[in-house]
């Protein structure tokens, strides 16, 4: 004989196999398109991201080029012959004359 209540139990069990590959279908369409969503936000992130580190940086430069600017005036004015002299004269030196300057002949 024939257990009738197994039959039974494999019929329903194949129904719900089938119910479950149904929806797994359905729901592998809605599960790839909710990933795919969340990448495109999560590029759109990053981007935005990198737009506001590339404005600071770019702020940073303009400060660092103005602080450079500021620094080469100043070793200008540090250079200048003019204030060199100054300080030297202060110093109590002076510009040797010509009959002052001796040539030495390396042989």
């Amino acid at each position: 004989m024939i257990n009738s209540g197994l039959i039974g139990l494999i019929r329903e069990k194949s129904r719900v196999i089938k119910a479950a590959k149904d929806l797994f279908k359905k729901s592998y369409l809605l599960f790839l398109i909710v990933i795919l969503l969340l990448s495109i936000i999560s590029i759109k992130a990053n981007i935005t991201k990198l737009g506001y580190s590339l404005a600071e940086n770019s702020k940073i430069l303009k400060k660092t080029k103005l602080e450079n600017k500021l620094l080469r005036t100043k070793i200008s004015a540090l250079k200048s012959n003019y204030r060199i002299k100054k300080i030297a004269v202060s110093n109590g030196m002076i510009f040797p004359k010509k009959k002052d300057i001796k040539s030495v002949k390396y042989e």
